[in-house]
């Protein structure tokens, strides 16, 4: 198993969108041509007419998203929230395609250490997971000693 952290992780979500097939297209466009690069992307499923989307940006490049921040709200008609300082932990094995109730235990450890979720993506055999500096630490340390 490996646990990799990233430091300096920024989310920036968009939540209340009206459903439109081109608003997350067109964000991402337009962030990418300002020379941003994303990280992880994540989308709930829509409700009524509406939906929430984001993604991760490294905190280096908060001054070029905050100077395209108005244009960013013309394209989703909300202003995107943005959260700063976080770390990315992801848990990379083949244990997760192999064992059932791995997610859920990832989970459990979340919440004991009432750690704040920011955004969380998935793979075949990954969890990405976007959580608040404060308490990346103690994840970190629990993730290590429950899965090693």
């Amino acid at each position: 198993m490996k646990i990799e952290v990233t430091e300096n992780v920024s989310a920036v979500s968009f939540n209340n969108v009206p459903l439109n097939k081109t608003i997350m297209e067109d964000t991402l466009k337009a962030v990418a041509g300002v020379g941003i690069n994303l990280d992880m992307i994540s989308m709930t499923a829509p409700t009524s007419e509406i939906f929430s989307f984001g993604f991760t940006v490294n905190d280096e490049d908060m001054p070029k998203l905050l100077k395209m921040n108005k244009q960013l709200k013309e394209i989703s008609g909300v202003s995107p929230m943005i959260n700063s300082s976080n770390r990315k932990i992801v848990i990379q094995t083949g244990e997760m395609t192999e064992t059932i109730g791995f997610a859920a235990r990832v989970f459990e450890i979340l919440n004991r250490l009432e750690a704040m979720i920011l955004m969380i993506t998935t793979g075949v055999d990954e969890i990405s997971m976007l959580i608040r500096d404060a308490d990346a630490d103690a994840v970190v340390a629990a993730f290590e000693k429950e899965f090693a």
